[in-house]
């Protein structure tokens, strides 16, 4: 399933569970809800219908877990149908499996609830965090530059149509750390834009800027939020321009590796100068007390896959491999719109 993009649509961040399901599946003529299938026969599923894309040469989008970075569904654009596995911990769905009490997936929703509530105490460290930056920040200059760049990118653009947008996440915090698909994401990018940057800076801002440009010029963005904070961004991409800006700085720091590459930091351009050095001991105060609760955070989200792979284990003992066979092959059928 290498042929396409990888993206994920939920997160567990600091404003508790958020998805962005909508944004994605709506526009679709035809998706195929799976309610609560173990990850397995997902991935079996989204294995076989992405191999005959391939041969069909239809593009491919690939949802990701959030928790484990499995594969939780896929998306054919050029066919307008879409397919997604609704795990048993998240609320919405009207199968009858949710109104059964099963201690393992009632474990597990306590422990993302848990993950939550570390996440929204590493925010609160992460606003003092930026209040040092936001308190020596240029604003004018800061706004100049978004300004400038516009112009620069999307000034003398326009398309005779209505734009539109899409809003996704490049990563999560999953049981292996951070991940993200930003490398493939911009893969096919010819210019990518390197926001450098601290907290407080405007990142963020300089980011929503541009996509409400390129929405009104009459382009398509594809907006990608902070897994963190959904609130804010960290990458736009406008395809048809063949150009995008991301967010390049830890925990998801990249470096410029192409010819194009180009980096804009907003550190030096619109912060006072000496910021850091003049606040190095309460910086590296914050910085410390926000990792120790976000791998709280991370600790419970750790708790939670284990619970959940083994409720999924179970859960596969208690299947019919011949209904399995038939489901997926349905499945498919509907998906690729074979005969």
């Amino acid at each position: 399933m290498d042929n396409g993009i990888h993206y994920f649509i939920n997160t567990n961040s600091a404003r508790g569970f958020v998805s962005f399901f909508k944004s994605n599946f709506e526009p679709l003529e035809r998706v195929v809800k799976l309610d609560n299938y173990p990850a397995a026969l997902v991935e079996e599923l989204a294995g076989k219908a992405c191999a005959i894309a391939a041969e069909k040469g239809y593009r491919q989008e690939v949802i990701h877990s959030c928790i484990d970075n499995s594969v939780e569904g896929v998306i054919f654009p050029q066919l307008k149908t879409g397919l997604l596995n609704i795990p048993a911990y998240i609320d919405y769905g009207y199968s009858v499996y949710k109104l059964m009490d099963n201690e393992a997936v009632q474990k597990m929703q306590e422990a993302l609830t848990e993950a939550h509530g570390h996440f929204a105490k590493a925010l609160a460290v992460h606003d003092d965090w930026e209040k040092i930056y936001i308190s020596n920040l240029n604003f004018a200059r800061m706004n100049q530059l978004a300004s400038d760049t516009i112009l620069k990118l999307l000034g003398g653009h326009t398309q005779n149509k209505k734009g539109s947008s899409v809003h996704r996440l490049f990563g999560a915090s999953t049981v292996y750390g951070p991940v993200d698909y930003i490398e493939n994401i911009t893969a096919d990018v010819e210019k990518r834009y390197f926001i450098k940057g601290r907290p407080g800076t405007g990142k963020s801002t300089f980011l929503k800027k541009i996509a409400e440009r390129a929405v009104m010029n009459g382009y398509h963005a594809e907006i990608y939020h902070c897994a963190f904070d959904p609130n804010s961004l960290d990458l736009v991409v406008i395809r048809d321009l063949g150009i995008c800006l991301f967010d390049s700085t830890a925990p998801h720091e990249c470096f410029p590796s192409r010819e194009n590459d180009e980096v804009i930091d907003i550190y030096q351009e619109a912060v006072k100068a000496h910021t850091d050095e003049e606040n190095r001991e309460e910086i590296q105060r914050l910085q410390a007390l926000y990792k120790d609760t976000v791998a709280q955070a991370a600790a419970c989200i750790r708790r939670a896959d284990s619970l959940g792979k083994a409720y999924q284990e179970e859960l596969m003992g208690r299947l019919n491999k011949d209904k399995c066979r038939q489901a997926v092959n349905k499945a498919l059928v509907k998906l690729l719109k074979l005969k």
